[in-house]
């Protein structure tokens, strides 16, 4: 199973889809189901897709589908984030990064469980990015059995 896409709101959405698809060594293609000012990041073995939608533009249960919207009064944070596996090394990716003016930075969570890096898409949408050597520490110590010891470990009592 995996996730085949997912969407995120941009301010600059052609820039910010260019972006992500230099770091996922991809192209960047327009999305016109998300409006007229969407465009699509794809990964270059065409696994990963990003919709990268005008921020603002939330999606709706429409009368037949989804449907985006325009919204006045949206902030430009998310309750919502995307970890994404990359193939560069995380030093490259925020050289990307900077270049467009974005903040991005190496992270260690769980007190040092694992690492990552943190991009901020116009500053503003969160991507954690896992070069290859951190995509294998976090495959070996995030798994539901080792999650239940992390937490038990923690007091954490899990209901049934």
């Amino acid at each position: 199973m995996k996730i085949v896409h997912a969407s995120i709101p941009a301010d600059y959405p052609e820039t910010a889809a260019r972006v992500l698809a230099e770091i996922m060594d991809g192209e960047a293609i327009p999305f016109p189901p998300g409006g007229p000012r969407a465009w699509m990041a794809w990964s270059g073995d065409g696994n990963v897709e990003f919709e990268v939608v005008p921020r603002g533009n939330l999606i709706t249960f429409g009368e037949e589908e989804g449907e985006w919207r325009p919204q006045k009064g949206t902030t430009r944070l998310s309750e919502v984030h995307i970890a994404l596996s990359i193939n560069m090394p995380a030093d490259q990716a925020i050289a990307i990064a900077q270049r467009a003016g974005w903040p991005a930075r190496r992270c260690d969570r769980g007190g040092g469980l694992f690492q990552l890096t943190e991009l901020w898409v116009e500053g503003a949408f969160m991507i954690e990015l896992l070069d290859p050597e951190q995509t294998t520490r976090y495959e070996e110590v995030v798994t539901p059995q080792s999650w239940k010891r992390y937490l038990a470990a923690r007091d954490v009592v899990l209901a049934d």
